[in-house]
């Protein structure tokens, strides 16, 4: 069980922060309705519409909205209209809802793609598109050797110290080159690793020959990356890896005996088999576009002319794991419970009588599974100064409980993880703890600051605006596709987002604005990546003793 501090009074609010409610006192079991001037907002949104929206995004027909692909766009579609039937006005140029992404998507075209296999210039195989499998990244043209690669440790250490540059190399696994159990299943690490030993060996190209690989793969498929350079470390690394593709083990069965062998005689070995006079002639053509990779944004615009020209910024990530082969991750948890209570929090405010003083951005991002590309793209590209930006909340898997060894999903049904409020801002954290000991009563926990960089409010915090994340913990279908609508918990979704929406009003309307800590901020911008400003967008609180 994770411990849980007890709250710090919340009579130390930083005095730029002007509220009206008198606090309880510490400890207080009696919570209070909300007030009368946020009340009827709150109440306009229901547990019901909170589940027709996530049933919708999390749906078979979204296909776990990956990044570029088609189930994305109808999302970014569905929020866009949302905010449109709310009269929420646009948040980028030229009135749009989009912020594009570079992006590219490709698609493998049939004319053109071919695999083919000669031996003493006879042909021995010769397949087309619908014989081949894998991701076609770019398009791919290699003529030349062939060598056979037999593992036995997937781990690629078979191949230590193997040069295989300029060869088009063919990979058996006599034990098979899915590990058990991993079939159809999003990652397999041991391929991964094999696929890294192949690069160190300087592999041109690879071809697997397996039958359930194969077939776990289905067919050649187009790929969805960032283009423009956005993509992360890792994403760069995958893309040097060696271009892969993979066949059935008849295909090796052919070229084997073209070459006096068979699979029998080559069982034995391991590493390197020479395959002398085979032949390779391998082509993949594709068509590339740009991919739906859109951030979808909305203002409500301020009612005080003083203070209209600030921001409030609330946040989820829209898109998801996505379709991976014939493997759809419906990502009902992560995140269509965050982008459910940005879509509810909008509702809130554009149902509520009493508008803000302040204006009011709500942002569904692209890409943050793939390194919150979509919240680094907006913060280097905003569509307002950054240093407009008093606050930004962050919805982040909202709608489970967290559950592992050492704790029961029954034990954590009020546990609310409230991470990075203390990392740059002590008056924001005070008022997250002020306004849920009033209206809420979580349990709040503040044990998963291990997962402040892995959400969108960390590109913001690096450039120095508070930020705080709500986040109801990991579970057991996280990022499976066992993460599905029928094990949210709607009740408990939409409360957080009453949370965040009470939090959004108390910053919208005081008179002044959280400010950032200068020890928190040197404390913490040591840790907050790339790109981070000597000081911060947001302004600085008087220095203590100052």
């Amino acid at each position: 069980m994770s411990t849980r501090p007890s709250a710090r009074g919340a009579g130390a609010l930083c005095a730029a922060l002007v509220f009206v409610s008198v606090l309880p006192a510490q400890g207080s079991t009696t919570l209070r309705p909300l007030a009368q001037d946020r009340a009827k907002g709150a109440a306009a949104v229901t547990e019901a519409m909170c589940r027709d929206w996530l049933g919708t995004l999390a749906s078979p027909e979204y296909g776990g909205r990956g990044t570029g692909q088609p189930g994305y766009e109808l999302a970014a579609v569905y929020v866009r209209d949302h905010f449109q039937k709310l009269g929420l006005k646009p948040a980028f140029p030229e009135g749009s809802y989009w912020q594009a992404l570079p992006w590219n998507v490709t698609e493998p075209k049939a004319e053109g793609t071919h695999l083919r296999l000669t031996h003493g210039g006879k042909a021995v195989v010769d397949l087309g598109l619908a014989e081949l499998a894998g991701t076609a990244t770019q398009e791919i043209e290699a003529k030349g050797d062939v060598v056979l690669v037999v593992v036995r440790d997937l781990e690629g250490n078979d191949l230590a110290g193997a040069d295989l540059s300029d060869k088009i190399v063919l990979v058996h696994a006599p034990a098979g080159l899915v590990p058990k159990g991993q079939a159809g299943r999003r990652g397999n690490a041991a391929l991964f690793r094999l696929q890294s030993a192949l690069q160190q060996a300087r592999a041109r190209l690879t071809v697997f020959c397996d039958d359930e690989l194969f077939a776990a793969t289905g067919k050649v498929q187009g790929a969805s990356v960032p283009g423009g350079g956005g993509a992360n470390r890792a994403m760069r690394g995958r893309d040097r890896r060696p271009v892969s593709l993979t066949v059935k083990t008849s295909v090796l069965e052919k070229a084997l005996a073209a070459a006096g062998k068979t699979l029998e005689n080559v069982a034995a070995h391991a590493g390197l088999v020479d395959l002398a006079g085979l032949q390779a002639d391998v082509a993949v053509k594709v068509e590339t576009r740009q991919g739906p990779a859109y951030n979808v944004a909305a203002i409500l615009p301020g009612s005080d002319p003083a203070r209209r020209d600030e921001y409030v910024v609330m946040g989820s990530h829209l898109d998801h794991l996505g379709q991976r082969g014939a493997t759809l991750f419906p990502g009902a948890d992560d995140d269509a419970s965050g982008s459910t209570g940005l879509m509810a929090v909008a509702a809130m405010w554009a149902r509520n009588p009493v508008k803000p003083a302040r204006s009011l951005l709500f942002v569904a991002f692209t890409g943050e599974e793939m390194g919150l590309l979509g919240s680094n793209h907006f913060v280097e590209n905003p569509p307002i100064p950054l240093g407009s930006i008093v606050a930004e909340l962050q919805m982040d898997m909202i709608g489970r409980d967290e559950e592992g060894q050492d704790e029961s999903a029954d034990a954590n049904r009020n546990t609310l993880h409230l991470v990075g409020t203390e990392r740059l801002s002590r008056s924001l954290h005070e008022l997250c703890l002020a306004r849920n000991e009033q209206h809420f009563g979580f349990a709040l926990e503040y044990d998963e600051e291990d997962v402040f960089s892995r959400s969108d409010h960390a590109n913001f915090a690096r450039k120095g605006i508070p930020i705080a994340f709500f986040f109801t913990g990991f579970h057991r279908d996280y990022h499976q596709q066992s993460d599905t609508p029928d094990k949210i918990h709607y009740a408990k979704l939409l409360k957080v987002a009453t949370y965040v929406y009470d939090l959004s009003f108390e910053l919208a309307q005081a008179k002044g604005r959280p400010l950032v800590d200068p020890d928190l901020w040197e404390k913490s911008r040591k840790g907050l990546g790339r790109n981070v400003p000597e000081k911060p967008v947001a302004p600085l609180a008087p220095a203590k003793g100052g």
